[in-house]
């Protein structure tokens, strides 16, 4: 069930839970307390379930109605942050805040719909109203903001820095919302909700794949969806909380102030060849018996690639021409059991090709800084209960790799 359709009755709702009462709630959202009532009971009776409990001083919520109001507040909250009432040094609690107090679905639908279509006309055809509409409610919006939000220009409208930070602030508001959804109690023990987990090369077949596996089993009503991609696209839609996690090989630091990082473990490189490579049988095999070698290069910009000049500059080779490069680990185990060339990669990720005598690793001496390998959260990410048991199982499984030597 989408509860933006409810976005008055939660309001009301995380201002009861806040404030301990209707009437103290109608103070902080300066409505009557009748209309704060008709709130939290439209809310009850679409939820089937009591949010609160009456007690003779007062409104204290029930253990759904307090995590629900969480939810609410933690929504709230990220509209109220892009609030361009207060200055950047001030925070603005969310029933200070004129945006969070007025914001409809509609408004939010409007935004996004703009940002997408890049015109009002074209937006009015996405929502089914008409143009006047979107118009209306973006000057709605703009106003509850205190400020503009798109650069008009003759292509059509482009979000400025206000609108930015809004739509950013609305998807991590639609996002507590939907996590609130799948928080929601259901009949039976087990956990439901939808993990939707970013990956980067190199990291699904020691990690990402069993841990997945693991958690479906101990929960089959759980949904996962994993997306693969580069680095920089997939912290983007991290940050727009598009993604509850990025799982594979971390940088030095975290790309983003807003974004946390936990390592794993530690996993080592090694040159990895086709079986049966001439390479494998040479007595004596060091690094100037490679200087003539061919390829599969790590992406620009990543990890891999500092740890593939490392490994250079330490056995005295002249950097080799970039003429292949790949960010896919079946790519490059494809061109290596086709070919002569070599390749930097982990034996964890290669393991059963190893064992089933496609590849080999070489010999060689690969001096690299450690490569750390772990997961990138929001840093105020709240993780729903199929998310925490989630995080419990890659971490127990971090702890186990960890523990394995990386000879």
């Amino acid at each position: 069930m989408s509860l933006l359709p409810y976005l008055r009755s939660l309001r009301a709702l995380a201002a009861v839970a806040q404030a301990g009462s209707s009437q103290r709630a109608a103070a902080l959202l300066h409505v009557a307390q009748s209309s704060v009532t008709r709130a939290v009971l439209a809310l009850e009776a679409q939820l089937a379930k009591p949010l609160f409990e009456r007690v003779g001083r007062g409104m204290r919520p029930t253990a759904q109605g307090r995590q629900l109001a969480l939810r609410a507040t933690r929504a709230l909250q990220f509209l109220a942050a892009a609030d361009r009432h207060h200055t950047r040094s001030v925070a603005l609690s969310w029933h200070g805040s004129p945006l969070a107090l007025g914001v409809t679905e509609r408004h939010l639908q409007v935004l996004q719909a703009l940002a997408q279509a890049g015109s009002e006309g074209r937006a009015a055809g996405q929502l089914g109203v008409s143009q006047p509409a979107v118009h209306q409610s973006l000057q709605q919006l703009e106003h509850m903001a205190a400020a503009s939000l798109f650069i008009r220009t003759r292509s059509g409208l482009r979000l400025d820095e206000a609108g930015e930070a809004l739509l950013l602030a609305c998807q991590l508001a639609l996002a507590e919302l939907r996590q609130a959804s799948e928080e929601w109690p259901e009949p039976g023990p087990a956990l439901q909700g939808q993990l939707v987990i970013g990956t980067l090369p190199f990291s699904t077949t020691m990690l990402l794949a069993p841990a997945v596996e693991l958690l479906l089993t101990q929960q089959p009503e759980v949904r996962v969806v994993v997306i693969d991609g580069t680095f920089d696209a997939l912290v983007a839609r991290l940050r727009h909380a598009e993604l509850d996690c990025i799982v594979g090989a971390l940088r030095s630091q975290p790309p983003a102030a807003e974004l946390t990082q936990e390592v794993l473990f530690e996993d080592r490189l090694a040159v990895i060849a086709r079986a049966g490579h001439p390479l494998l049988t040479q007595p004596g095999l060091d690094w100037p018996a490679v200087r003539s070698a061919q390829w599969v290069m790590p992406m620009p910009n990543t990890p891999a690639e500092l740890a593939f000049a490392q490994m250079v500059q330490a056995a005295g080779l002249l950097p080799p021409a970039p003429q292949v490069r790949a960010n896919s680990a079946l790519m490059m185990q494809a061109m290596l059991c086709g070919s002569d060339r070599l390749a930097l990669m982990s034996p964890r990720q290669v393991a059963r090709e190893m064992a089933a005598g496609l590849l080999a690793e070489l010999p060689l001496p690969v001096q690299h800084a450690s490569r750390k390998i772990g997961i990138l959260w929001r840093s105020d990410y709240l993780p729903t209960p199929a998310a925490a048991r989630w995080q419990s199982i890659v971490r127990q499984l971090g702890e186990t790799l960890s523990s394995q030597t990386l000879t």
